[in-house]
């Protein structure tokens, strides 16, 4: 079924304080959702990366979170936004989350700012609470719901941080309670890299915590640990992306781990059923994408291309000619048929000797598509000039740290069952849905 076109439901510019992370969410409780955009330079903003020359101090110490409505209306900020010619630069995993963090109804918005973490009321923006932590490196990945009690959650952080030894990538992990009193003090886990995943693996109504090549159990016990083989190095080939799913249909949900070298596929009593060898593997999407609705999964590589994976982890088909990430399934049709599609991310490979001027041209390249099941990309949504991003004067080498990019998220905005897909970058906001939606 071909996806058809797009339709923009709406645009608007948030060129004074656009970044490259962004969250849906219902922050204000009104049953409409709002964007949270920050400006943040991630891992940048520490003393572990003070040698990086594309990262200076104001890069370190942006901190900018606004909260607008989908309709481009500004109803909160903290922190100021930046305001030179150049673009930051940022790198690194997310560093904010909304969610009800403490059971008590209301949406809380937990980040990391500079040394901090801190929680903010969703509706209004104010500090609601704030600890200290003991780096300048966290990143805030995760909370999970390991107790019963109130729906209360737990944050999860990560660090790289040397002074924790034996120093490994993405360690030590730090746990904290809704209260942000410290639940678990920092641990190290093998081959922790930049994802995890919380789910209730037993059934005994506790999320397990899938981090590393380990599963933990709800007190952080470890239930497993993968054996990748005699002198493996967890290190450089730490769990750059972990996803949960039922590849083959049986009832029963698989892992699939992304790398930072090979592709591997366990249950979930960490039984490795098969894997690729690859070169740097960093994300995955699988979906009904066959012809038939068989299982596909896109396995995109760093720099390296996007493979096509049957179940069972056969090669189906393998391009370089394209670089980017496949994302989560989009919605996009109802009724019978082939209903989802996986967006696409294109990426500018990395670029030396920096600076570098960027160049316009390179923008219509870069805007996003879908993408099938045997690796054909699918222009969805229209295109304007416009949308074309500015010449700017470019100091990291990898161009994206710059916001050379457009970035996507897709959920159901209007309850109609079917996918939104928000594509943005540092200047705009774009809105589109199905030409299905509201078709009867």
């Amino acid at each position: 079924m071909d996806p058809g076109t797009a339709i923009l439901i709406k645009e608007f510019s948030v060129a004074e304080f656009g970044g490259d992370r962004a969250e849906l969410a219902d922050i204000d409780g009104d049953g409409e959702l709002e964007l949270l955009i920050l400006q943040s330079p991630g891992q940048l903003k520490s003393r572990l990366h003070a040698d990086r020359s594309d990262a200076d101090d104001t890069d370190r110490s942006l901190h900018c979170l606004t909260a607008v409505s989908l309709e481009g209306e500004v109803l909160w900020q903290v922190g100021r936004p930046y305001r030179r010619d150049v673009p930051f630069t940022s790198h690194g995993p997310k560093s904010m989350l909304a969610e009800d963090i403490d059971g008590d109804g209301h949406c809380e918005v937990a980040m990391i700012r500079g040394s901090a973490l801190v929680i903010l009321d969703g509706a209004t923006g104010r500090q609601r609470s704030f600890v200290e932590l003991p780096s300048d490196n966290f990143d805030l990945l995760y909370t999970a719901q390991f107790i019963r009690s109130a729906g209360q959650r737990h944050l999860i952080c990560k660090v790289n941080d040397r002074a924790y030894p034996p120093w490994s990538y993405s360690n030590p992990t730090m746990v904290f309670r809704p209260d942000l009193r410290v639940w678990q003090e920092p641990f190290a886990v093998q081959g922790a890299g930049h994802s995890m995943v919380a789910l209730d693996a037993d059934g005994d109504g506790k999320d397990e915590l899938l981090i590393g090549y380990s599963l933990l159990d709800d007190d952080l016990s470890e239930t497993w640990s993968l054996d990748l083989g005699y002198g493996f190095d967890y290190v450089s080939n730490h769990a750059d992306n972990i996803a949960v799913s039922d590849l083959n249909l049986d009832g029963e949900l698989e892992v699939r781990y992304s790398g930072s070298k090979d592709f591997l596929v366990t249950d979930l009593k960490g039984n490795i059923l098969w894997r690729v060898r690859g070169k740097h593997s960093q994300r995955s999407a699988e979906g009904p994408w066959g012809p038939n609705g068989e299982t596909r999964i896109i396995m995109c590589e760093k720099n390296e291309g996007l493979w096509g994976l049957d179940q069972n982890g056969e090669a189906l088909w393998h391009r370089t000619d394209i670089n980017g990430y496949a994302g989560t399934p989009v919605q996009w049709w109802s009724g019978i048929g082939r209903t989802e599609w996986a967006l696409f991310e294109p990426q500018l490979r990395p670029i030396t000797p920096t600076p570098y001027d960027s160049d316009p041209a390179w923008s219509r390249d870069l805007w996003p598509s879908f993408i099938d099941g045997d690796g054909q990309l699918v222009d969805v949504f229209p295109w304007k000039d416009e949308y074309a991003q500015p010449r700017r004067r470019i100091r990291a080498e990898r161009s994206y740290d710059c916001g050379v990019r457009y970035r996507t998220l897709a959920q159901d905005i209007d309850g109609d069952g079917l996918d939104e897909v928000l594509i943005f970058d540092r200047y705009r906001v774009c809105i589109f849905k199905s030409p299905d939606a509201g078709n009867p």
